[in-house]
């Protein structure tokens, strides 16, 4: 269909010409004669002139060029893969564009979305400390209850600062601080853990379980009430979670880890930590910690691929919607706003928010529409950008596509993907979803080497025929 279009734009634009002149020139018959000395009428080009004629024919001839690279690149890459690219929301190539495929970990990006649509920019998590006892001459004669919101960056530095750069955090030190500075000096109860936010449900029953405890830490145990991932035990200089150790308990954990820093700050604690259920009625003995908004989160989340904090939003989307803070109802809502939205939601599944799950299904123009939709959302400030920052700070480095290229990567061993935006050569920014799967292992080199085939082709963008090639003989 492409191949008739230059000329029929060649035949109208001609056609319209033709009349234009021959319009004009009878206007200027009819025109009365200047006076001496009078300046003559100002010649102008029309709006549809031959001296026009190359920027109309140059826009598809620049379209075609891109199409045709694509397709031979295409060509390269395996049999189940989809690529989508638009230009200002339009779409201007599509390779099975509704194939439904596994996302690996381009499915954070449906999960951002859901946060900025459902919960909001400005939303953020609070960890309480409550208590139903009285605090007297510095004595609170019970227990004290850490109740979990969800936040999946309550940490300490020690923790956070294994990575480079370090890792946003809410500081669990604080709400230490927080307690001393409100006058306790003995608890003679105990430090007690809460999660009931979200289920207890540490793992998705659909990974496989080398991505659990069992092996590979991939997330630490899931929880509402978390600190440092839920790891007792991590390396003092490698952030690799496979050198961790996972909690069994992990609101448990907390509590023991709050009464550690309780008892560091001279509380006397005459009960060991535990874990259960807040009983109705008690109050905050001091202000919540409130975490930064959830962009931080999210936005991390997408750059360095945190799968426990992918899986947290998923619950807290669930929380939001139905008061279950569950991976099936965060799924559900998810669903059900892409719906909503009017997205390509046909063929999707959601099995999880971090996109280890095989059972996860997305299509490359689904992964476009959603890149699209949040160019004002804040949400593709957390895309990792090449030669930079995030999952692709060691990419592309030194070359033209350095700083240009902004997406979410996705590996798992028979997936590859990569989502975001590109800029061309004049500026022209991009949108663009590859994502491949294949029967079995998808060797790290021939994935990372077709994404960087692409990306190298979009930036050149526009190549094509110049507007001086393009304009008329004489």
């Amino acid at each position: 269909m492409r191949r008739w279009i230059l000329p029929f734009v060649l035949l109208v634009v001609a056609g319209v010409a033709s009349w234009q002149a021959v319009a004009t020139d009878e206007a200027l018959a009819d025109e009365t004669v200047a006076p001496a000395g009078a300046p003559g009428p100002a010649l102008t080009t029309p709006l549809v002139s031959f001296r026009r004629v190359p920027e109309y024919l140059r826009a598809p001839a620049i379209v075609d060029n891109l199409v045709d690279d694509l397709d031979a690149l295409t060509t390269t890459f395996p049999t189940q893969s989809c690529l989508v690219v638009t230009i200002d929301g339009e779409e201007v190539y599509a390779s099975n564009p509704t194939l439904p495929l596994i996302p690996a970990s381009a499915q954070k990006l449906v999960t951002a979305y859901g946060v900025y649509e459902l919960l909001g920019p400005d939303h953020t998590f609070e960890t309480r400390a409550v208590t139903e006892a009285t605090l007297v001459d510095g004595v609170l004669d019970g227990d004290l209850w850490l109740i979990g919101g969800g936040d999946p960056l309550v940490a300490t530095t020690d923790y956070v600062s294994r990575y480079e750069p370090p890792h946003a955090l809410t500081d669990l030190e604080r709400m230490a601080d927080a307690v001393v500075a409100a006058g306790v000096a003995e608890i003679t109860g105990a430090v007690l853990g809460d999660e009931s936010r979200y289920d207890d449900q540490r793992y998705v029953s659909s990974w496989p379980d080398r991505f659990t405890n069992l092996d590979q830490n991939q997330t630490g145990p899931l929880s509402a009430l978390t600190v440092n991932d839920g790891f007792p035990r991590f390396d003092a200089t490698n952030p690799a979670n496979s050198l961790s150790t996972a909690a069994t308990d992990p609101a448990q954990f907390a509590a023991a880890f709050f009464d550690d820093l309780l008892e560091a700050r001279g509380v006397v604690i005459r009960q060991s930590a535990a874990s259960g259920s807040v009983p109705v009625g008690a109050t905050d003995l001091v202000a919540p910690l409130v975490s930064e908004p959830v962009t931080v989160s999210t936005n991390q989340m997408v750059s360095v691929s945190d799968n426990m904090g992918a899986e947290l939003l998923l619950k807290e989307l669930g929380f939001e919607a139905s008061g279950l803070g569950t991976t099936l109802s965060g799924a559900t809502a998810l669903e059900a706003l892409l719906r909503e939205r009017g997205l390509s939601v046909a063929e999707t599944d959601i099995a999880d928010g971090s996109g280890l799950s095989s059972e996860n299904r997305l299509t490359c123009r689904l992964l476009v529409e959603i890149i699209d939709d949040s160019a004002d959302s804040g949400l593709l400030d957390g895309l990792a950008i090449a030669g930079q920052t995030g999952t692709l700070e060691e990419r592309l480095v030194g070359t033209a596509a350095e700083g240009r290229i902004a997406g979410k990567t996705g590996r798992l061993n028979d997936v590859g993907a990569l989502a975001g935006t590109a800029v061309g050569e004049d500026g022209t920014v991009l949108t663009f979803a590859w994502v491949a799967n294949t029967t079995d292992f998808y060797p790290v080199d021939d994935m990372t080497s077709a994404q960087d085939r692409l990306a190298f082709q979009l930036i050149e963008y526009p190549e094509g025929p110049s507007a001086d090639v393009l304009a008329p003989i004489g």
